[in-house]
């Protein structure tokens, strides 16, 4: 992996992996002209290795570009096949962006992690999927009940006021029934 000189190691701010520990390492570190970024690329068993040296300002349009390039990778990925599967499966009766725009939101979720064996859907975002169509059902069903429970809410207040509205009219008929008897 990559390593500092022994008169440089003082001057390392911090050490990471690239990709993982058997790919190669990153470390940042102070050298004369200011903090700088050493990549050594050298996977496990291969005997191809690669150094790379970035300023911090290169690292981050790297990253950009890497995250652009992903994003159009994974794209590429909602393939025919992958639709057809999300929609038979998991979200039927979405269009092609509808599912298109869940799967790059998962995507996001889960940093990539949707397409598994074979260019399928993978099963935990699968379950996933079906959790969130589950969800959205029930806010709308949740949202029906409140809507109705408002509106016979509105008609229990019209039956109560139509109730003492009734009694009244009974007791002005009985006043005039009892009237219209003394005059006999």
């Amino acid at each position: 992996m990559a390593t500092v000189s022994t008169n440089e190691r003082k001057n390392v701010i911090t050490r990471r992996p690239f990709v993982s520990d058997q790919v190669g390492e990153m470390i940042a570190w102070h050298d004369i002209e200011g903090p700088s970024i050493d990549i050594r690329i050298e996977p496990l068993d291969s005997g191809q290795r690669a150094d790379i040296c970035l300023a911090p300002s290169e690292a981050r349009a790297l990253a950009r570009q890497l995250s652009e390039i992903a994003d159009t990778a994974q794209r590429a990925g909602w393939t025919p096949a992958v639709l057809a599967e999300a929609r038979e499966r998991y979200l039927p009766g979405l269009s092609d962006e509808q599912i298109i725009e869940r799967l790059d939101a998962l995507t996001a979720r889960l940093g990539g992690l949707v397409l598994g064996h074979r260019g399928r859907i993978d099963w935990r975002a699968g379950r996933m999927l079906i959790a969130e169509t589950g969800n959205e059902l029930l806010d709308r069903a949740a949202a029906a009940v409140d809507t109705a429970e408002h509106h016979l809410s509105d008609y229990r207040q019209a039956v109560e006021q139509l109730g003492t509205v009734k009694a009244r009219l009974d007791d002005v008929r009985r006043f005039f029934e009892q009237e219209s008897e003394r005059g006999t």
